[in-house]
């Protein structure tokens, strides 16, 4: 049974509530009348989510939210209120609440909707939680070779010895890092941190902590350090054992990200739907008065047509509520990209790449991206003949993958509003949610093609976000099958 805490001035409102989410079973329901009273129940009781008011006396909702991101870390959290002024919702999400949903219409209507979100937020924290316990897993791998090791002598404090890794990390050959201190790895910032955690790992005889190292190039890398105590010929010694976090920190990101973003999804969503509905209920009310037998053609297909458009909506919903539900990954480029063309009828059309043993941090949801950019160039490009992906490094380290054809192109005025939801001639949804999938990972896309001469999508991956474990083989082109579209 999903364990709630409820907490509002209104008693009335807090008794309802509790009837409506406890009817069924699954929910058991915890009241409290204000956020004293409810930081008072975490205190002493555990709870698997927490529903509260915003105004209330004393302590807001939002004070509330602070209070418990303080003291409870990411317990889901949403903010069930009459205020529907714009500042509380950016307040509200911006100190880490997981959904907003405004008081108001038929209870049993709103309550369900409050049940949806309740199970959302509280899957998602696993999910989150799932990934802790994975990285907790990993610090028992921290004592091999492959990490970067560091042993100090600790009456000086001097560097004893460093292996190949850490040498590699920092840039600093074996000569010049016996002579250093270990506070020269870290920012000038954190020393006197550091020098506080160095004592109390040699009173305690080990210890563990999230770090900051320099690599060569000045670049701050957050490490995780495992530290122990050991006597090498005779002299009292200290050893560090860091492994790279980097990618168990864009991951995390990544995930707060893809929450936001279903934040925004479900209120703009619900509004569009709510609107489309509102057109339906006109158009069936103008039949019901015009005179019997008219012609209802013309009214009978707008409800069609916004009847389709409301599933559309409901689809990119299915769709984009895959966003951040899987971790994003380390993916080959060149292998998500063709497999993506081979579900495409191009059999006329030489695609080509120069991506071999690119790989790039994104969501697993990137062969779906590629895929689209392929499929708008064979139904919008014209006579197409060439698609092309390629990639180039910029001056500030980041990568350019560009995906380009030798279509029609898109007309300057588009450019931008090509990404907007909603626009397009087809459901307008495919460019909008491909920048989407990109955004997940601090990848960045524009449309930078000439009209005329073709499309041309330019994606930005960040430094740290792309990598070529094998070095890319020559230029290849290849001429595909068609199948079907990826799941």
């Amino acid at each position: 049974m999903i364990s709630l805490l409820y907490v509002d001035d209104e008693p009335d409102l807090l008794a309802l509530g509790k009837l409506y989410l406890e009817r069924g079973g699954e929910f058991s329901v915890s009241t409290a009348d204000c956020a004293q009273d409810g930081l008072a129940r975490l205190s002493t009781t555990t709870f698997d989510a927490i529903i509260s008011d915003y105004q209330m006396p004393d302590m807001d909702g939002i004070a509330f939210l602070k209070q418990v991101r303080l003291s409870h870390g990411t317990l889901p959290f949403i903010l069930f209120t009459g205020r529907g002024r714009e500042e509380v919702v950016i307040e509200a999400i911006n100190n880490g609440a997981d959904f907003y949903l405004q008081k108001g219409g038929a209870p049993k209507a709103q309550f369900a909707e409050l049940k949806h979100k309740l199970h959302i937020a509280i899957e998602r924290r696993r999910a989150v939680d799932a990934l802790r316990a994975e990285n907790e897993k990993n610090k028992s791998l921290m004592d091999y070779a492959s990490d970067a090791i560091v042993i100090v002598d600790v009456e000086t404090g001097l560097i004893v010895d460093a292996n190949k890794k850490a040498l590699e990390i920092t840039g600093r050959s074996p000569e010049l890092i016996r002579t250093q201190s270990y506070l020269s790895l870290h920012p000038p910032q954190y020393h006197d941190e550091y020098r506080t955690a160095f004592g109390t790992v040699i009173g305690q005889g080990t210890g563990s902590m999230m770090t900051i190292i320099l690599t060569k190039t000045g670049k701050q890398v957050p490490m995780y350090v495992s530290a122990t105590t050991l006597e090498i010929a005779g002299r009292h010694c200290l050893m560090g054992i860091f492994r790279d976090m980097a990618d168990i920190h864009m991951t995390q990101e990544a995930l707060q990200l893809a929450n936001r973003k279903l934040n925004l999804l479900a209120d703009i969503t619900r509004h569009d739907i709510r609107n489309k509905l509102t057109v339906i209920g006109g158009y069936l009310d103008l039949i019901k008065d015009r005179p019997p037998e008219p012609d209802y053609s013309m009214y009978l297909k707008k409800v069609r047509s916004t009847v389709r458009v409301i599933g559309e909506n409901i689809e990119f919903t299915k769709l984009y509520q895959n966003l951040g539900v899987a971790a994003p990954s380390w993916q080959n480029v060149h292998d998500a990209f063709f497999k993506a063309c081979s579900h495409l009828d191009i059999r006329r059309i030489s695609v080509q790449s120069d991506t071999r043993g690119l790989e790039i941090f994104a969501d697993p949801l990137l062969e779906r991206a590629f895929y689209n950019f392929v499929e708008n160039s064979v139904q919008h490009g014209g006579n197409v003949t060439v698609i092309r992906i390629s990639a180039t490094t910029t001056l500030d380290g980041d990568m350019i993958l560009s995906i380009e054809d030798d279509g029609t192109g898109i007309p300057p005025f588009e450019k931008i509003s090509i990404f907007s939801k909603g626009y397009g001639r087809n459901t307008g949804l495919g460019l909008f949610l491909v920048k989407e999938i990109l955004s997940i990972t601090g990848i960045s896309l524009k449309e930078t093609g000439e009209y005329h001469k073709g499309a041309r999508f330019e994606l930005r991956v960040p430094e740290g976000a792309y990598r070529f474990p094998q070095r890319p083989d020559t230029e290849c082109c290849h001429i595909l099958m068609p199948s079907s579209p990826p799941a």
